[in-house]
């Protein structure tokens, strides 16, 4: 039952005031938000997803504008819009909504002053993906014949002449991730601040549209162990008997191989390698721990009295699943989600390091730790600068993991 608070009225009246109760995940995120250290990893989260959006207009060796001999072209925004690598264009419609999500709820914001009422988050949020989204589709038939990746712009301008109207306009950081050039593993100086590569490519470059690729693949690859997990654990805690069985000896069957080993064996049964490739790879084998886990929170939840309850008032078995059992089962899967993506993310950068990674030229860590290697007296920096990203990145999941764990523990609240 709700609390009851008296409130006075102006002539001392008392009334009654119902407070709303609090629910199950508003108790976790008041517990999460005392961890100070889990509170500032998901911070520094959100900043890496935002620096990984961004990477593309605040480091790239392709200028905004650029002139030469009175002709005026738009390199950078046209890569912008139609990328070489297609995980480069999510991030970059992610980079547009940070833009226009903003400006939508502005506009909601100032149309409730103007009209002292209130509007829906949708009517401005749908509106403005949908806007974020308009450049790329338009972009796919007109710039992609246009792409102008090779040219070594940071290069060519060093030979603008200024009197002839020649200019360019670069990003904050004129450094390219892909294009080679002459500096061949040249130490950090105050141009390329991170030093660069075998190749002559700047790290800071590489490690900062790396990040990308770090994200993604934490996120998605275990985005797909989770669907399949919580598939197969639902089914197997739910409906128990020959269908648990079968189930559970088959987990078994897929935990007695060795993960890492298995990911290679099938990466490498391919001739062409992507990055969606091992995204679904790493995903496919690393569902077993999630749907035993499921599996035991369904075999608990199923027995509880409001359970029994719908089952009672005829409730489907998809009902019952889906819409009493599953919601209270995702706490530990979240969690465990958390570890999975850190996971996830030490998985591609061992198999960048051994070169069954995302195929070159697309920046990962694992292949910059991997030229370190190669040339570990030359060029320490490629080995420390990307190896601590890794290890940063791989701590603040861990960290946010714990805090997520712990404020979902009933015996740590207070």
């Amino acid at each position: 039952m709700a609390d009851v608070a008296e409130n006075q009225l102006p002539g001392g009246i008392p009334q009654a005031v119902q407070i709303k109760p609090k629910g199950y995940w508003d108790l976790v995120v008041v517990q999460f938000r005392k961890n100070i250290i889990a509170v500032l990893s998901i911070y520094t989260i959100a900043t890496l997803f935002l620096i990984a959006a961004w990477a593309f207009l605040l480091v790239n060796g392709k200028p905004f504008v650029w002139t030469k001999n009175g002709v005026t072209s738009y390199p950078l925004i046209q890569d912008f819009l139609a990328p070489e690598f297609n995980i480069d264009l999510i991030f970059n419609y992610l980079c547009l909504t940070t833009m226009t999500v903003p400006l939508a709820f502005g506009a909601k914001f100032a149309l409730q002053k103007a009209f002292d009422r209130s509007y829906s988050k949708r009517y401005f949020l749908i509106p403005a993906l949908v806007l974020a989204l308009l450049p790329f589709l338009d972009a796919q038939n007109g710039f992609r014949k246009f792409l102008l990746d090779r040219n070594p712009y940071s290069e060519w301008a060093e030979q603008l002449d200024s009197k002839k109207g020649d200019r360019a306009l670069f990003t904050l950081i004129a450094q390219d991730p892909i294009t080679p050039t002459r500096d061949v593993l040249k130490a950090p100086d105050s141009k390329n601040w991170l030093g660069t590569d075998s190749q002559g490519r700047d790290v800071l470059a590489r490690m900062l549209h790396g990040a990308r690729i770090s994200i993604s693949v934490g996120f998605v690859a275990e985005g797909i162990a989770v669907l399949v997990g919580v598939f197969f654990g639902a089914l197997a805690g739910f409906y128990r008997g020959w269908i648990d069985i079968g189930i559970s000896r088959f987990i078994e069957i897929v935990i007695c191989f060795p993960t890492f080993f298995l990911i290679l064996v099938i990466i490498a049964y391919f001739e062409t390698r992507s990055i969606f490739l091992i995204m679904v790879v790493i995903g496919l084998t690393s569902w077993p721990g999630i749907a035993r886990l499921v599996r035991g929170e369904f075999l608990r939840l199923s027995e509880l009295e409001y359970v029994q309850s719908a089952r009672a008032l005829g409730a489907s078995s998809m009902r019952q699943m889906f819409r009493h059992i599953l919601p209270n089962a995702m706490g530990p899967v979240l969690v465990s989600a958390a570890f999975g993506v850190a996971g996830a993310i030490l998985t591609e950068s061992a198999l960048s390091y051994l070169g069954f990674g995302a195929p070159p030229p697309m920046p990962t860590w694992g292949e910059m730790i991997s030229q370190g290697n190669a040339n570990i007296e030359a060029a320490w920096w490629l080995i420390v600068f990307p190896g601590v990203s890794i290890f940063l990145t791989v701590t603040i999941y861990n960290l946010a993991g714990d805090g997520l764990r712990d404020a979902m523990d009933p015996k740590m609240r207070h």
